[in-house]
C-alpha cells in the first residue's frame, strides 16, 4: 500500500487494495498522483499529508483522450487504513490534468478547490458552447 513508480507518463501512482480502504464505497485505489511544488504531498490546515490522485474509471468505454475518473484526495497511511475523499466524481483526465497544471495547488485545501472546479464528464459539451 503506498506510491510506486509506473505511471504512464513516467510519475509516481498511489494504490491500496480495497480491504485497506475506507471512503470509495468498498473499491481499491490504484491511480496517477498529481504534484504540488516539492513533492508528492499535500499538507492540510491540521498538519495531515494527502497524496491527490486521478483514479480511472472501471467504465470499459472509459478509453484514451476521453478517460474518465475520480479525483481522489487519499490520506498518507502505511499501517491503518487509506481514508480517500471523493475530490471530484466522474471527470476527465483531460480536464483534471489541465487543471492540476494551470492553478499549481500546494496544499490539501487548494487541491480540492482545484477539483471542485473539474466540469463533470456528463457536462463537457456545455463548456464547448453546444448547449444550455
Amino acid at each position: 500500500m503506498g506510491p510506486h513508480q509506473g505511471d504512464t507518463d513516467g510519475g509516481v501512482r498511489f494504490a491500496a487494495p480495497p480491504d485497506s480502504v475506507e471512503g470509495y464505497g468498498g473499491r481499491g485505489v490504484d491511480g496517477a498522483a498529481y504534484r504540488p511544488p516539492g513533492g508528492y504531498l499535500f499538507r492540510d490546515n491540521a498538519g495531515d499529508t494527502w497524496w491527490i490522485i486521478f483514479q480511472v474509471s472501471s467504465d470499459p468505454a472509459s478509453h484514451g483522450p476521453n478517460v474518465r475518473g475520480d479525483v481522489l484526495g487519499c490520506s498518507e497511511s502505511y499501517e491503518e487504513f487509506v481514508h480517500v475523499r471523493v475530490l471530484a466524481a466522474d471527470v476527465l483526465r483531460v480536464d483534471a490534468d489541465a487543471a492540476f497544471r494551470q492553478k499549481l495547488p500546494s496544499s490539501y485545501e487548494e487541491a480540492a478547490n482545484v477539483a471542485a472546479g473539474i466540469p463533470r464528464a456528463g457536462t463537457q459539451f456545455r463548456r464547448e458552447g453546444g448547449g444550455a
